[in-house]
């Protein structure tokens, strides 16, 4: 039997989104500015693996070994698109700066990864729903509310 949250997963989803729209409508020169974008998009990283935990647990899909494989689990069930699985790991390969090697920070290599991944970043809820409003049918949906 499945368990799916959808709104947990929604909620995730959105707070994703709002990150990035921040990302797109700051900039960060100030050490106050780069806390911040070490802090968004540490966040915007660990939505995605944790969406992608909660999709991997509610459809019994296999165990991921690593971050990256989580990337991996999705595109093998089709959930993403192999061809945005490098995007997607790219972004999460930042998590151990910013988590492990905070103090040698480049605040310019986060920037300039989530540039070049921007589009994968915007796709990445609509897979995720998509995905989830064609599988459903099949799982039955529980809302802790």
């Amino acid at each position: 039997m499945y368990f799916v949250d959808r709104s947990l997963i929604e909620r995730h989803l959105l707070y994703m989104d709002g990150l990035l729209q921040e990302i797109d409508s700051h900039v960060f020169d100030s050490f106050l500015e780069k806390l911040s974008l070490e802090r968004i998009a540490q966040m915007m990283i660990e939505s995605m693996l944790d969406v992608g935990n909660m999709i991997i647990d509610g459809f019994i899909m296999r165990d991921p070994g690593s971050f990256t494989d989580i990337i991996d689990i999705l595109v093998d069930e089709a959930v993403l698109p192999a061809e945005e699985a490098d995007a997607y790991k790219q972004i999460i390969l930042l998590r151990k700066m910013l988590v492990k090697d905070y103090l040698n920070m480049d605040h310019e290599k986060i920037l300039e990864v989530i540039h070049r991944n921007h589009s994968s970043l915007e796709a990445f809820s609509s897979r995720i729903n998509e995905y989830l409003d064609n599988e459903m049918d099949v799982a039955n949906t529980f809302s802790n509310n």
